[in-house]
């Protein structure tokens, strides 16, 4: 069955055993900072990682507190590898002979979710152990792909498969009974809300006023809807939604709650539009009750923004300041939240605690 594609908020993302390799490692120099409430100096030494622009494809994300994920060619094998910052060694996770599109962590740091494909009406996925082992794959037929990993059982996966006209099929795959079912949703980009809830956003007038959330539970096939009017963007982690309205003084208004409704906290920023609809910079989950996201000191018009990017941490409700300058392309943080990755190919490296910014990836020509 296909559908009318029809998109709720902002940007969307289409997700399209070890071995030592030896890379180029460039030493930074140290980082030293004199902290506030003694005389303790703290030396803070990283490795960076110099790579060929012809063989790098993409960073991934963290998979330790030191220890970053990438993707790249070689010998006409596409390869996870891993680069330790504290130490310098890289390996190879897994390779594969298809072209790697995308790769997702899951949350328990144990599997990585890989999006490859041979062709392009087609995609495999493949979710993998950190040893390399494929542990389960389902072939899709589509030209773009959107997955959507939950994140508290890896068997569970929604897949949006696009056509060349842009209608799309919306599939659950469960891993645990090797199923994949064609579900009844109109929308093409649902979220996880716990194990068995999916949270859609619909819009029913222009999508500068926002909509609701509606609830489908797939196993009970059972619908419902959040109390809630006027969100124009929502996103989720485990069983915690964090949604976003504009009140009344322009302003964006952001709540997180768990699954029944119950808040824990609430903020505002200043909320950017590009005159047809809310922009919302993708948001980092560190724990229920602290996210990380870029942010400006003063809202109005995308093209007529004249402060940059802050990177901002909120933990219930409070909002801290860890960076300056930073462009909203890509981000992503460490289990912790002590350490997180900015730049448009993810090269720049801001310690959160020290509030400094370094470059870990080069690429030398």
């Amino acid at each position: 069955m296909r559908k009318r594609m029809f998109i709720f908020c902002t940007a969307v993302l289409l997700l399209t055993a070890c071995t030592e390799k030896t890379n180029e490692i460039v030493e930074d120099p140290k980082d030293v900072e004199q902290h506030e409430n003694n005389d303790l100096i703290e030396e803070v030494i990283s490795k960076s990682l110099a790579v060929d622009p012809a063989k790098f494809h993409f960073v991934i994300g963290w998979l330790t507190e030191s220890e970053v994920i990438y993707v790249e060619k070689e010998d006409g094998h596409y390869q996870v590898n891993s680069f330790d910052l504290e130490s310098g060694q890289t390996d190879t996770l897994y390779e594969d002979e298809s072209m790697i599109i995308d790769v997702l962590i899951h949350p328990t740091k144990k599997y990585l979710l890989l999006h490859t494909s041979d062709n392009a009406t087609s995609a495999i996925v493949k979710i993998v152990a950190m040893d390399g082992t494929v542990l389960d794959e389902v072939s899709v037929a589509s030209t773009e792909l959107a997955i959507e990993w939950n994140d508290i059982n890896p068997s569970l996966v929604l897949l949006t498969a696009f056509h060349q006209d842009w209608t799309f099929d919306l599939f659950l795959y469960n891993g645990k009974e090797t199923s994949l079912d064609l579900l009844a949703i109109e929308e093409p980009f649902p979220k996880w809300l716990g194990e068995d809830k999916i949270a859609i956003g619909y819009v029913d007038g222009h999508i500068l006023d926002g909509g609701e959330i509606h609830i489908y539970e797939h196993v009970t096939e059972k619908w419902g809807r959040l109390d809630m009017s006027g969100v124009v963007y929502f996103d989720t982690y485990g069983d915690t939604l964090l949604s976003v309205k504009i009140n009344e003084e322009s302003d964006a208004h952001y709540t997180i709650m768990n699954k029944d409704g119950l808040i824990h906290s609430e903020w505002t920023m200043p909320a950017i539009s590009n005159y047809s609809e809310w922009v919302i910079p993708e948001i980092e989950w560190s724990s229920n009750e602290t996210v990380f996201l870029p942010a400006t000191e003063k809202g109005g018009q995308l093209d007529e923004l004249q402060s940059p990017y802050q990177l901002i941490r909120v933990t219930e409700g409070r909002q801290d300041v860890v960076a300056d300058n930073i462009t909203t392309s890509f981000l992503r943080c460490s289990p912790s939240g002590q350490k997180c990755l900015t730049g448009y190919s993810a090269e720049k490296l801001i310690d959160v605690k020290m509030r400094t910014e370094t470059t870990w990836l080069t690429f030398p020509e």
